[in-house]
């Protein structure tokens, strides 16, 4: 099983607990202090209909961030596949609360999103 890009053990089957994921995450991506991320929404056509903040300290820019510096893409803007954008919304919506509540409610939705990290 793969979340937010790491694999757990198959034994573990799809009920993997979010604190081993979170400690994975903060593992790998270090401090993030001082760091912004963006995530601008897109049409499949590439319109884009919306811009994000994603609060810091949070859960979700801890995983954001993480992504943009493993993420096999070149270029200062970085795609978030489907899979990874709901896993971050899933437990950032547990992890974070009513903090990153908006921000989960359009990650669910089903425009691509780019992230940028400054």
């Amino acid at each position: 099983m793969f979340i937010c890009g790491y694999h757990f053990p198959a034994s573990e089957g799809n009920d993997v607990s979010f604190d081993k994921v979170i400690e994975k995450v903060e593992t790998s991506v270090g401090d993030t202090a001082g760091k912004t991320v963006s995530l601008t929404g897109e049409t499949a056509k590439g319109e884009v209909v919306v811009e994000l903040e994603v609060p810091a300290g949070t859960f979700a820019h801890k995983a954001f961030v993480d992504y943009f510096n493993t993420a096999d893409i070149e270029g200062d803007t970085k795609m978030v596949y489907f899979t990874n954008k709901y896993q971050i919304s899933e437990i950032s919506k547990v992890a974070d609360g009513d903090v990153t509540k908006d921000l989960c409610r359009k990650l669910d939705d089903m425009n691509l999103y780019r992230v940028k990290v400054a």
